[in-house]
């Protein structure tokens, strides 16, 4: 019993010192770079330029999701997904409108993850 509840403390502890850490240290972030440059290619309708920038902008998602996930809740992550998803296959079809839209909204999806 007393051994589960060091490990409980352990771990509650781990993860007040990362959102501490992250929160004090922030992880600098190339994501608002990449936002831009899909946006960017999207209203130019540089399709090609666009799906190498939503690479970019998963690669990042997928490297910085952990430290994301301990003061966000589990609906926002997966709203983050889906909605780059949503961007992605608009890219696929070459929907500068919906695209433009979506890439717009992921922006504002990220920037929530700061409050």
């Amino acid at each position: 019993m007393r051994t589960n509840i060091l490990i409980a403390l352990g771990i509650i502890a781990a993860l007040a010192a990362a959102y501490l850490l992250h929160n004090v240290f922030p992880v600098d972030s190339p994501m608002d770079e990449y936002l831009t440059e899909v946006e960017r290619a999207i209203l130019a309708e540089e399709w090609s330029k666009a799906a190498e920038a939503i690479e970019k902008i998963d690669r990042e998602w997928k490297r910085s999701r952990l430290l994301i996930s301990i003061n966000n809740s589990r609906s926002d992550l997966q709203e983050f997904i889906r909605t780059l998803a949503v961007l992605q296959a608009y890219v696929e079809v070459q929907d500068r409108a919906g695209a433009y839209a979506e890439a717009a909204h992921l922006r504002e999806r990220w920037w929530r993850f700061a409050e």
